[in-house]
């Protein structure tokens, strides 16, 4: 049986700087994500990002890492998600949440820690929600 675990938050407002995500819910008390004591393997990341883009050739690219005693074979990055604007307008670009497979080895009952951080332009506020589905 599936279980499912989400954290969320604002990246760092500068550029290739990580910030670790909060627990779901939590708006403010970042803690890493427990591996179910049942759980072998990470089957899927589901996750949704907000880019922020105040002017003309503004870009980012957002990248994921997941790390600590729970990932079984080390530190596991991911690059997740990309927005930008060729005109001068404010918007956010968004990436509606998208299901990415992966078959990752994990520890039961040890802890993951999930961060972002984007690269680029330093940009407005970019958010990020990633679910982690364990089996």
């Amino acid at each position: 049986m599936a279980q499912y675990r989400t954290v969320e938050g604002e990246l760092s407002a500068t550029a290739n700087t990580a910030a670790n995500l909060t627990t779901f819910g939590a708006e403010t008390g970042v803690g890493p994500v427990k591996v179910p004591a049942n759980a072998s393997r990470l089957v899927e990341l589901w996750i949704a990002a907000a880019v922020d883009v105040d002017t003309a050739g503004d870009s980012a690219a957002i990248i994921m890492r997941l790390s600590g005693k729970g990932m079984r074979e080390g530190d596991q990055d991911f690059a997740v998600a990309a927005g930008g604007s060729g005109v001068t307008s404010t918007g956010t670009p968004n990436a509606p949440a998208r299901i990415y497979p992966v078959q990752l080895a994990v520890v039961p009952n040890e802890t993951i820690n999930v961060a972002a951080q984007y690269t680029g332009d330093t940009v407005g506020v970019q958010t990020m929600a990633i679910t982690l589905v364990f089996a």
